[in-house]
C-alpha cells in the first residue's frame, strides 16, 4: 500500500470521512447552546460583551486540541498496514489544514448575524470593548489568525496524544505543559483571549502588528509540527496487548 501513488489521497479521504462526522455533530450542538448562553444573558442580565466571542471563539480551539490527540493516535493501523509514517503525517497536516480553515470560517461566519442583532437593538453602543469584526478588513484579519491559531492547537494535540502513547503516563504528563506553551504563545502574539490577552495584560505588552504576530505563530506552529514529526516518525506501532 506505501508504494501505490494515491495512497496520499486514499488517506486523506479515510481520515476526513471518520473525523467529519465528529465535526458537524460538534457544530449542531455549540450553535444551539450558544443560542440558549446569549439568550439567557440577553433576557436576566446585561449583553455587554460579544457572546459569539466567548462561546464561538476560544472553546472550539480547545475540541481542537482534543481532536490533535484523537487524530493522530488513528493513524497506527495504517502505519501496520505498511503506510509509510511521512506519508501518514502528510495525510494528518492535510486534515488539520482543512479543519483549522473550516472552524476559523465558521468562527468569522459567526459574529455577522449576531452583529446585526446587536446594531438593531442598540447593542453595539452599550458594549464594554469594540465589536471583534465590524468590516471586511476585521474578517480577514480574524480569519487568518484564527486558521493559523486553530493550526497550532491542532498540532500541540497532536504532540500530547504521541506523548502519551511513546512515553506512557509520565512522559505524557511531563509534555502537556511544554505542548502547551505553543498555543498560548500564538494567542499572545495575536492577543487573543482567552489565554494570550491575559498575559500581555499581565506582563503590560501592546498587541503586536499584525506581520510580527504572524512571525511569531508561525514559528511557533513551524517548532511544534517539527517536534510532532520527530516523535511520530520514531514511534513504535505496539500490539494491542502490549497497550
Amino acid at each position: 500500500m506505501n508504494r501505490h501513488p494515491g495512497v496520499l489521497s486514499v488517506l486523506v479521504r479515510r481520515l476526513f470521512r471518520r473525523i467529519g462526522l465528529m465535526v458537524s455533530i460538534y457544530w449542531a450542538i455549540l450553535i444551539p447552546v450558544y443560542l440558549v448562553v446569549a439568550g439567557s444573558v440577553g433576557l436576566f442580565g446585561t449583553l455587554d460583551v460579544s457572546m459569539w466571542l466567548n462561546v464561538g471563539g476560544a472553546p472550539p480551539r480547545y475540541w481542537l486540541l482534543s481532536m490533535g490527540i484523537v487524530t493522530v493516535l488513528g493513524g497506527r493501523p495504517y502505519i501496520a498496514l505498511g503506510v509509510t509514517r511521512r506519508q501518514l503525517a502528510e495525510a494528518h497536516l492535510v486534515l488539520y489544514a482543512a479543519m483549522a480553515l473550516l472552524f476559523a470560517v465558521v468562527q468569522v461566519a459567526g459574529y455577522l448575524p449576531e452583529h446585526a442583532v446587536y446594531a438593531a437593538t442598540g447593542l453595539l453602543d452599550r458594549l464594554a470593548e469594540p465589536y471583534p469584526v465590524t468590516g471586511a478588513g476585521d474578517a480577514a484579519r480574524a480569519l487568518l489568525t484564527g486558521t493559523v491559531l486553530n493550526l497550532v492547537y491542532l498540532a500541540a494535540g497532536a504532540l500530547i496524544g504521541l506523548g502519551f502513547y511513546r512515553y506512557r503516563l509520565g512522559g505524557g504528563l511531563a509534555i502537556i505543559p511544554v505542548a502547551a506553551l505553543a498555543p498560548i504563545a500564538a494567542e499572545a502574539a495575536f492577543d487573543i483571549q482567552w489565554a494570550g490577552r491575559g498575559i500581555n495584560h499581565l506582563f503590560g505588552l501592546p498587541p503586536a502588528a499584525l506581520p510580527l504576530g504572524l512571525a511569531i505563530a508561525a514559528a511557533v506552529l513551524l517548532g511544534t509540527l517539527t517536534a510532532t514529526y520527530r516523535m511520530y516518525r520514531t514511534m513504535p506501532v505496539r500490539p494491542a496487548s502490549a497497550r
